[in-house]
């Protein structure tokens, strides 16, 4: 006996055996395209619309998140750079508290991590570098430092609030389509019950609908004494 391809197969698959079946049933016309138009000409129309806008987010979002890339990258050096800067400044020291206040863990607080809170971590930088609270610092090199950060900050803002809507409808579209794949395969099933209705062999019905056989578990070797 034939069987229909698996439930949890991936969604190409399902998909792509649905649009098999519906070109077989197209070709043999009748019966067979009648009931296969009736259950999945709909589901198979609203998965190519999805698949359009998925693909047409995902062309929008590919670039964005290359321009968010360059931006943490260049995020990142900045604050090495800046730490450097506040380093040699106050004399390159081994330890030193007040550093370690504005740089806990050194840069790694602010660079590493979630890149979508980087932002909000380098606004505190800003606000440490300004508060005069290393005393071998100048105004001026903590301003100037402050103005770097701050710049790279909004930066990198910007180009991570760009890929935000295009990253959750992308998001959206990705489960829409997992979930479409489900109902796809639900009417493939139910197809196939109405192939069996109408008087349809097995072989008939997978000449028309892909069979795939579930493979069988290997067999346990036989105890050696």
């Amino acid at each position: 006996m034939g069987e229909i391809i698996r439930k949890n197969a991936a969604a190409d698959d399902i998909i792509a055996d649905a649009q098999t079946t519906l070109t077989q049933a197209k070709a043999r016309g009748s019966r067979w395209h009648e009931l296969a138009e009736g259950r999945l000409g709909s589901a198979l129309a609203l998965h190519a619309g999805v698949e359009a806008q998925r693909k047409a987010a995902e062309t929008t979002l590919t670039p964005l998140r290359a321009q968010i890339d360059a931006r943490n990258d260049k995020a990142d050096k900045t604050i090495g750079k800046v730490y450097d800067i506040v380093w040699n400044e106050i004399g390159r020291p081994a330890h030193d508290a007040a550093l370690a206040v504005i740089f806990p863990d050194g840069i790694a607080y602010y660079a590493e991590g979630d890149t979508n809170e980087q932002p909000d971590r380098m606004d505190i930088l800003v606000q440490l570098l300004q508060s005069g609270i290393h005393p071998k610092l100048s105004h001026a090199t903590a301003t100037s430092a402050a103005a770097e950060i701050m710049a790279e900050s909004e930066a990198l803002r910007a180009a991570l609030e760009a890929a935000r809507k295009p990253a959750a409808q992308l998001k959206v579209l990705g489960r829409v389509r997992t979930s479409l794949a489900r109902v796809v395969h639900a009417e493939l099933s139910n197809l196939k019950r109405l192939y069996k209705a109408e008087g349809f062999s097995e072989a008939e019905i997978h000449a028309v609908i892909p069979d795939r056989p579930t493979a069988k578990p290997a067999k346990k070797a036989a105890p050696t004494e």
